[in-house]
């Protein structure tokens, strides 16, 4: 009975030792993630301080007086609509599909000739 005892009391110990342990781990822990907590913080901070950098830096008639100071240098004009094509210059589909070249392709497939290839080698070689 009495090593039993001292077995219990042993054991105790043991435990006791161990959660004391996890309990200063546990605090090295949360002590990392406060100051993780307070890093993100400040860097979103300084994201924010970036971002209304990047507006005020983006405001339109801002970046226009850039533009015309040094729009000789850059050798830049603004854009005017003749520039853009229109919507008639834009080949319609054909009504119907290409058949003979369909077949011709399908052909060629069925020979084993790779239509990718440039060098008309076959799929085989």
């Amino acid at each position: 009975m009495r090593a039993f005892n001292f077995f219990l009391l042993c054991t105790s110990f043991l435990a006791l030792i161990m959660v004391y342990g996890q309990k200063y781990r546990t605090e090295v822990v949360q002590s990392n993630v406060i100051e993780l907590q307070q890093e993100i913080a400040g860097q979103k901070q300084i994201l924010s301080a970036l971002d209304a950098e990047w507006a005020f830096l983006n405001q339109p008639a801002r970046l226009q007086a850039i533009v015309e100071r040094h729009a000789e240098a850059l050798n830049i004009a603004p854009l005017v609509v003749e520039q853009y094509g229109s919507l008639d210059d834009v080949p319609m589909r054909p009504k119907e599909p290409d058949v003979d070249g369909l077949d011709a392709l399908l052909m060629s497939l069925g020979a084993g000739v790779d239509p990718s290839n440039l060098d008309g080698l076959s799929a085989n070689e």
